[in-house]
């Protein structure tokens, strides 16, 4: 940049009452960014982060026009906020703001160093002041908030919500696949039958619920707060327009025609042993078997997973059993009972069930109960012999699988799925916070099935969420998101594959080819689209390829970072700021020492990891590249560390095959308190680059 475009920088060195001062000249530095393109004023604080140092730094971007400010201390993942609320006061954007953590990651870390941790201090600050100069700041993006809701599924959550929604004006459309209200599930959740019969009967002269049965969801567009979803009923489709969506689709019993061949009137699942229940309690019913054994099968697929409501039914019904016969006889082999704690409902109704005469009889992994024609075979763990129990009905709890079509609604809201194949809403405290809720929400048996007194609390806790949300009048958004140049975008459509989101769309333009459109209601920033354009339309504000690139180039001057007497390589490291960023903070923190030629460059996610940044380091004369990522299933943005796995691997064959050795990049996966692991990552690192370098001699 030229004089006339350099913005005026400001940067405030922090002493931290001598954590800081004892070890790094903070003067100096002070000095030193004086000399730096751009930086028109410097000061040295005892701490900047106080009430006074704040007025300070505010009255210093008044009287010398500050157009950026860099604060050198402690990590920006604890006071970067504090920071923003203050140049903010005095109208300057949170995002010319840059926190260099010259605490932990040089006066901490390199005490033993202090002339390294000096030169690393000033070379963080240049870093910092190289990336302030090419930022610009988001847009800002609003969307309406339609005042209505839909509900997916019929089940005892679906009900209680669309109810409790409706009690408080709100307009609700509810959908349910099977023809009839009320789900599977209210066979086994105790009291549940009675509750939704109620609660249909509400619902049929409720004019704010509109039900709708024998339909699906076959699409959904849109976004935060104006979703249009479209409902195919039979042979007829039609697009309903509502702010928020809840899914609370049902689960099924897994049926019995798998490996074993049961007699069925003889062999049952707890559904069908429930409606007999019902018959056999009503005045005119039928008399129950002598001998019921009932079977809790917590080894099947999913089973060790949801076994609470299976332990609570098959109480339920066995105490229902001797109600209504005390003289029937009736066991419960399990492996594992999930009652709850102390004084919970299902630890009352183990003890009634044990008061009435139900057996309970506990077998292992290792030895399943054996079904016979007439008698069940179990092994006794405390004697080792077989027991052998007579049944005139056996009963089986059966593992609790997603209904059908559920695979379908998660990938068209794009939401998670578990191994069992149940949908997972995303953690809302492992996403990032500057970003808003979509006001999709999940509960029930849609993610898993709970017994009755859970499940209204769901409900309800869900439909304040959702009252919470449709408060809002507008929905409202300033932060870093993918922005697409419609000149430079080719229509390829690689950033709809690989958007979490699905907040890229190909939209049709008159007389060209169809051109990405971001929703930016809908998109994270997680920079994923920004690495597959080919054509480099897409950028992202606060992590543009500019500012890491420019961060990279000062890293890697050769008066900043060289290859020292003791042989230390230069190394690069892009991390995670959620994961490898905040690991690097805690090897500070604990001062764990490290190599000081690392230069860690902090990034929003690992899906940033594009391999054309990677190669620029390597350009420029970095003898290693590190990328610290979360673990696989705790990515903030959902999969980018899958994503930047798979570029790695194919970027390490490439260097392979061009005669550079691979071991020089590596990827990390680091949790955001696991400082040794840090330190132990950049210490192995170091040695593999001096094992590569003697090995090319």
């Amino acid at each position: 940049m030229n004089a006339e475009t350099t913005p005026r920088v400001g940067i405030f060195v922090c002493e931290c009452g001598g954590n800081i001062a004892e070890i790094l000249d903070t003067k100096a530095l002070r000095e030193r960014s004086l000399t730096l393109p751009g930086v028109v004023y410097a000061s040295s604080e005892a701490y900047p982060c106080s009430k006074d140092g704040r007025t300070r730094i505010q009255q210093a971007i008044s009287e010398h026009n500050l157009e950026r400010v860099l604060v050198a201390g402690c990590t920006p993942r604890l006071m970067k906020k504090l920071f923003e609320q203050a140049i903010q006061s005095v109208g300057l954007e949170g995002i010319y703001l840059d926190v260099r953590n010259i605490r932990e990651h040089c006066a901490y870390v390199h005490s033993d160093e202090p002339v390294a941790a000096q030169e690393k201090a000033a070379n963080l600050i240049e870093m910092g002041v190289e990336r302030l100069t090419v930022i610009r700041p988001p847009r800002i993006y609003s969307g309406r908030v339609i005042k209505s809701v839909m509900v997916i599924g019929s089940g005892l959550s679906g009900l209680t919500t669309v109810i409790t929604l409706a009690e408080a004006g709100i307009n609700v459309t509810l959908v349910e696949g099977a023809e009839t209200l009320g789900g599977e599930l209210q066979l086994l959740q105790d009291h549940a039958q009675e509750l939704i019969s109620e609660q249909v009967k509400v619902i049929s002269h409720c004019s704010r619920i509109h039900a709708m049965t024998g339909a699906h969801i076959s699409d959904v567009n849109g976004q935060p707060g104006d979703y249009q979803v479209c409902i195919t009923q039979g042979d007829q489709s039609a697009t309903i327009v509502v702010g928020t969506i809840v899914v609370a689709t049902g689960a099924q019993c897994k049926n019995l025609d798998g490996e074993h061949w049961y007699e069925r009137n003889r062999v049952k699942t707890l559904i069908d042993f429930a409606a007999e229940l019902d018959i056999a309690s009503s005045p005119d019913g039928s008399q129950v078997p002598q001998d019921i054994v009932m079977i809790l099968y917590g080894e099947e697929a999913g089973g060790d997973r949801y076994p609470q409501l299976n332990s609570m039914a098959s109480i339920h019904q066995a105490i229902r059993i001797k109600q209504i016969d005390p003289i029937t006889n009736v066991t419960i082999l399990f492996r594992d009972l999930q009652l709850g704690g102390l004084g919970d409902q299902g630890m009352d109704d183990f003890y009634q069930a044990k008061e009435l005469g139900v057996t309970f009889f506990r077998y292992q992994e290792a030895h399943p109960p054996i079904i016979g024609n007439e008698t069940i075979e179990v092994h006794d763990m405390l004697t080792g012999d077989a027991v052998i129990i007579p049944f005139d009905q056996a009963i089986l709890a059966m593992p609790l699988i997603p209904q059908e079509g559920v695979d379908t609604l998660a990938a068209l809201l794009r939401f998670p799925q578990d191994e069992h194949g149940f949908i997972v809403e995303p953690r809302v405290r492992l996403q990032p916070g500057h970003y808003i809720d979509d006001g999709i929400y999940v509960l029930g048996e849609a993610y898993q099935p709970a017994d009755t007194a859970q499940t209204l609390f769901q409900a309800y806790v869900t439909s304040a969420r959702v009252q919470r949300f449709l408060d809002q009048e507008t929905i409202s958004i300033k932060a870093p998101i993918a922005e697409i140049d419609a000149s430079l975008c080719t229509g390829c459509g690689n950033c709809t594959q690989v958007c979490p989101r699905a907040a890229i769309r190909l939209e049709k333009r008159d007389g060209i080819l169809s051109l990405s459109d971001v929703n930016p209601l809908r998109c994270t920033g997680c920079g994923n689209c920004v690495v597959v354009c080919p054509a480099k339309a897409i950028t992202m504000p606060e992590w543009n390829d500019a500012a890491i690139l420019a961060q990279i180039t000062t890293a890697l001057k050769p008066s900043s970072i060289t290859s020292d007497p003791n042989g230390k390589p230069r190394v690069v490291a892009l991390t995670c700021e959620w994961s490898a960023y905040s690991s690097a903070d805690m090897a500070g923190a604990r001062r764990i020492p490290y190599s000081s030629n690392v230069r860690i460059i902090r990034m929003n996610c690992s899906a940033r990891f594009d391999p054309n940044l990677i190669l620029w380091a390597f350009l420029n004369g970095a003898d290693g590249v590190f990328l610290g990522a979360c673990h696989p299933g705790d990515c903030h943005y959902g999969t980018g560390n899958l994503y930047a796995a798979e570029r790695v691997e194919v970027l390490k064959k490439q260097l392979a095959e061009h005669g550079f050795d691979p071991n020089r990049l590596h990827l990390g996966f680091l949790s955001g308190d696991d400082g040794v692991g840090f330190a132990n990552a950049m210490r192995e690192f170091i040695k593999v680059i001096k094992l590569a370098e003697t090995s090319a001699i």
